[in-house]
């Protein structure tokens, strides 16, 4: 089964959904860029790992995940204390191609530990 994706992508869900003022006030520039960056990385690389396939299709999993980084934003309008932000998308984005650029050996370093 394929339940690495789903659990981070379930976790990025509940992490865009908690509210605003819930949640805590790190007095640290770009500190919400880089949650981004790390949320979606990690959403990369649990694709990479359920999906591993030779050719892997990194332009469409790239575009999923950009669609998915969307409709994140999306759901924030929905919260108290959160809003949309493109510039949390252009993380998001960094994130996804960081991601995808680290993950063949990680996949293979986790794969050859189990």
């Amino acid at each position: 089964m394929k339940y690495a994706t789903l659990v981070v992508s379930l976790l990025i869900i509940i992490a865009v959904l908690i509210p605003g003022p819930d949640l805590p006030d790190v007095d640290i520039g770009g500190f919400d860029k880089l949650i981004h960056i790390g949320m979606f990385g990690t959403w990369a690389f649990a694709v990479r790992y359920d999906f591993d396939r030779s050719p892997f299709p990194y332009l469409v999993f790239f575009l999923t995940g950009i669609v998915f980084s969307g409709l994140t934003e999306v759901l924030q309008l929905l919260v108290d204390g959160r809003s949309f932000d493109l510039y949390d998308m252009a993380a998001d984005a960094v994130g996804l191609l960081a991601g995808f650029a680290i993950s063949p050996p990680l996949v293979r370093w986790f794969r050859n530990r189990r």
